[in-house]
């Protein structure tokens, strides 16, 4: 029964998606940027209602179907004088997207609606996060305060280029570790989990948390919002410095002499976090 209805999963997410993508780009592109963003808001807020168990074909196929129409619409701007906020929709859903298509394939036992990551922390606090930024984006736009056309191509570009940067980071680590990765910090050891350490994880111990973090920020920087670039780095830093720590304590109740030989070879990824010896 769970395979059957993960192929289900497998075949309705990609159609449920594929057909958001083309009504977002060809049919809602068109409808502004200001009242996109107002919908995408609408979106992220009302997501935080969902169960994190919700595992319902439905509910799964139109939260697919949504994300595909917001990136739709971001590809259907990004030739606009200004692209950011359209690159910051397909930055976004792009990330979302990823994390449940790894799920699906990596996971397929347990796929349910927290495998998106689109309620990743309690109290709405990521979906405030993403609301945050649009505002702070429309804000600085109403204020009529702008930088030079360089400086504001410049930094987009740079922008973009980390966000790149960071969403590969994050998905060579996902699958990379496929099913020795999950989204839940583990409190036992499966007998098939191994300790990775080929490939991204030959570079820092978590390359998901450290993607996650310069995709994140980056997001930030690609909108030019000076407020929230602080604040996302901040906020993410501390999520890390509590979460990394627990997590390499398991590690270590798992993996013993193993883990500590590879955390002296291997740095965390993000300093001044890991409390281990090295």
């Amino acid at each position: 029964m769970a395979s059957s209805r993960a192929r289900q999963i497998q075949y309705a997410g990609p159609a449920f998606g594929l057909l958001g993508l083309a009504i977002g780009y060809t049919t809602l592109s068109g409808l502004g940027q200001g009242l996109l963003s107002l919908l995408a808001a609408s979106f992220f807020l009302a997501v935080n209602m969902i169960p994190d168990e919700a595992n319902s074909l439905m509910v799964l196929g139109s939260i697919c179907g949504l994300l595909g129409c917001f990136m739709g619409c971001g590809l259907g701007g990004v030739s606009m004088a200004d692209p950011r906020m359209p690159l910051f929709f397909v930055a976004v859903t792009l990330f979302h997207a990823t994390e449940f298509a790894f799920s699906v394939l990596c996971h397929s036992k347990t796929i349910e609606f927290r495998c998106f990551l689109l309620a990743p922390v309690p109290a709405a606090g990521y979906s405030v996060a993403i609301v945050a930024a649009m505002c702070e984006f429309w804000l600085w736009r109403a204020s009529g305060i702008a930088l030079p056309g360089f400086i504001v191509g410049g930094l987009t570009a740079l922008g973009a280029g980390l966000v790149l940067a960071g969403w590969s980071l994050r998905t060579a680590a996902l699958f990379t570790a496929r099913s020795n990765f999950t989204h839940l910090v583990a409190h036992y050891k499966d007998p098939s989990h191994r300790l990775v350490q080929h490939g991204v994880y030959g570079w820092c111990r978590h390359p998901g948390y450290v993607g996650w973090f310069l995709w994140s920020v980056s997001t930030q920087m690609l909108l030019i919002n000076p407020v929230c670039i602080f604040c996302y780095a901040w906020v993410s830093f501390r999520f890390f410095a509590g979460r990394i720590p627990h997590e390499e304590e398991m590690l270590l109740q798992f993996f013993g002499d193993e883990y500590m030989a590879y955390a002296r070879e291997v740095p965390c990824g993000i300093p001044g976090i890991s409390r281990l010896r090295q």
